[in-house]
């Protein structure tokens, strides 16, 4: 390599060295839109009166900020109280303008941990350099009276505690009226440094009830609080500031009454409804071991309030008569169409025709595969037990007035709690706004209850409550013991019931399975079943998923499988998976001091 290509070379890697230099050593770190200072921060304070004796103050903020060079910055956010000592402080923005009056535009929408979030700034634009804000405000009730002495005192935080940027240059000019300066009990105090500091600091009376501070070199987290004592009573204090009963306290008793009367109300009314309808009857249980061909399943669940079970209790009952055979499918049971005539009762033969609306014998139905339009018909045919329930004078349809006196008792007793927490509501309260929310609650609670208890309710007649308790009869031949059983079968009285004159047991209790589900006594009655099924050398007809010993597995699973028959189809819905969502689910979390 030749000395010129040499030289070459090595003019052209220094002017590389010389671009790349800054780059290389800056190594700049992610811009941070806290990262600036201020080199002056002077605030005017004039402290007042309104013509009804509260404290009044007028505030003017002139911040001298310094912005880095780079496109960091919109502006500043200035965070302000909007509280003291259990009163509003009424915060009200008069002005943002810059160093020569010109408006800056702001945004003071937002509120975070009791301060209103002033956002000052173009988002259209950076700012570079100095910068000048003037923020003006006003505050009222900013005098409070301490507990532990009797005296009226100003106590203020000229500047927030949880700053980040430090601040060159700390000015203040404290203007107090003349009945305040009057009023003053010695020598106002003032404190520098983080928050609980007790350093104290140069506070200069220039007379005329006029006060003036003055420090540099203030470091971020700072602050200057000032704190003038006055004689009791300068000032009136803000309404919320005095404990009112009435409105404080009232609401809760009469909200928890309300609550009471509104959940108690309805139970105990509806439970007094049915109940009453149940001493209807004769009072008897005598064990029955049949069950009358116009009380299917469907029917019997809207008597003893046990509809949950009724669709897969009725499917058994239509398959041990040969209506239709159920077979196991890969998850859940199949149902095959064999004879649409066999129908003991009308409503059974509008059970077959909601399962197989025009279909031909064999047709199969395949609970695993979704069928909305089986789903609809089922439902209609809860209905339809329900409507003939009533048609049929099993059930009536009655309202509780007890119930809806109660919770219309309770809705009152609510409102009473809102109407006596207004008061305090409207002065600013806290504990008042509590107990508002409270008694608020309370009345949407006792109003839905109140709404709740106008529909007339269906309820047993003494024709129901005896078919009840005849019901309750077969629930106790169900659970008898296998002598007692039989026995009953043999006796004259039990002979003299069956039409043929002739007892075939296990078509007896094949035809008791639907009833022993509606009883949740299905794995008992299973059990029963397959000891006849042995003792006979027999398989159920109605079940080709039949297998030696296992009925009552079968019997478990199947009613499980029917409780829920059939599937629905559902609508889909978005993933929060596999970068398809967002954390949180939403936006959130705020800022203080730049952005």
């Amino acid at each position: 390599m030749t000395a010129r290509v040499r030289t070459r070379l090595l003019v052209l890697l220094g002017a590389l060295l010389v671009v790349c230099a800054p780059v290389l050593v800056a190594a700049p770190a992610h811009a941070d839109a806290n990262d600036f200072t201020y080199d002056s921060w002077h605030v005017d304070y004039r402290l007042g009166h309104d013509p009804a004796g509260r404290a009044t103050l007028a505030v003017t903020e002139t911040l001298v900020a310094e912005f880095p060079a780079d496109d960091q910055n919109h502006g500043i956010i200035r965070g302000l109280p909007t509280w003291y000592e259990g009163a509003p402080l009424g915060l009200r923005i008069v002005s943002v303008t810059d160093g020569s009056g010109g408006a800056i535009p702001f945004d003071d929408d937002e509120t975070e941990d009791g301060e209103r979030q002033v956002k000052i700034g173009d988002p259209d634009a950076f700012v570079h350099g100095r910068m000048t804000y003037v923020i003006r405000y006003t505050m009222r009730d900013v005098v409070h009276r301490p507990s532990d002495r009797q005296i009226d005192e100003w106590y203020w935080n000229l500047l927030p505690l949880n700053s980040r940027q430090p601040i060159a240059r700390f000015t203040a000019a404290l203007d107090l009226d003349a009945r305040s300066t009057a009023a003053l009990l010695g020598a106002p105090s003032c404190y520098l440094g983080p928050s609980g500091a007790t350093t104290p600091c140069a506070l200069t009376d220039a007379g005329d009830g006029r006060f003036t501070v003055a420090q540099d070199g203030i470091p971020a987290g700072s602050g200057v609080t000032v704190a003038f004592p006055m004689r009791a009573g300068t000032f009136a204090q803000a309404p919320a500031r005095h404990p009112d009963p009435a409105t404080d306290i009232a609401p809760y008793p009469l909200a928890g009454a309300g609550l009471v009367l509104a959940i108690g109300g309805p139970l105990l009314g509806l439970a007094l409804l049915r109940r009453r309808g149940r001493r209807s009857g004769r009072g008897i249980v005598v064990a029955q071991y049949d069950v009358p061909p116009s009380l299917p399943p469907l029917l019997a669940a809207e008597v003893e309030g046990r509809s949950a079970v009724a669709d897969s209790a009725e499917i058994v009952h239509l398959a041990v008569h040969g209506a239709l055979r159920i077979s196991d499918g890969e998850k859940k049971p199949v149902l095959q169409l064999l004879d649409p005539s066999i129908a003991p009762d009308p409503l059974d033969a509008r059970a077959l025709e909601a399962l197989f609306p025009s279909t031909p014998v064999g047709a199969e139905i395949r609970l695993d595969v979704p069928d909305d339009a089986l789903v609809g018909r089922l439902k209609a045919l809860d209905g339809s037990a329900r409507a003939d329930a009533l048609a049929r004078d099993l059930l009536e349809r009655r309202r509780s007035a007890l119930a809806l006196g109660l919770s219309a008792a309770g809705l009152v007793a609510s409102l009473i709690g809102v109407v006596l927490a207004v008061p305090g509501l409207a002065v600013g309260r806290p504990a008042a706004i509590a107990a508002f929310v409270v008694a608020v609650v309370a009345s949407v609670a006792a109003l839905v209850a109140v709404l709740a208890s106008l529909p007339r309710r269906a309820v047993l007649t003494p024709q129901g409550a005896e078919t009840r308790e005849y019901l309750l009869g077969v629930k106790e031949y169900i659970r008898l013991a296998e002598a007692d059983r039989i026995r009953m079968l043999q006796s004259y009285r039990g002979a003299e019931r069956r039409a043929d004159g002739a007892v075939d047991v296990v078509v007896l209790y094949e035809r008791l399975l639907p009833y022993a589900m509606l009883f949740g006594l299905e794995r008992e009655w299973g059990g029963v079943l397959a000891v006849e099924y042995e003792r006979a050398d027999s398989v159920p007809s109605w079940y080709s998923g039949y297998v030696a010993g296992n009925l009552v597995g079968s019997l478990s699973g199947m009613g499980s499988s029917l409780s829920a028959t059939p599937t629905a189809s559902t609508s889909s819905s978005s993933s929060g998976s596999f970068g398809g969502g967002f954390s949180g689910g939403g936006g959130g979390g705020g800022s203080s001091g730049g952005w």
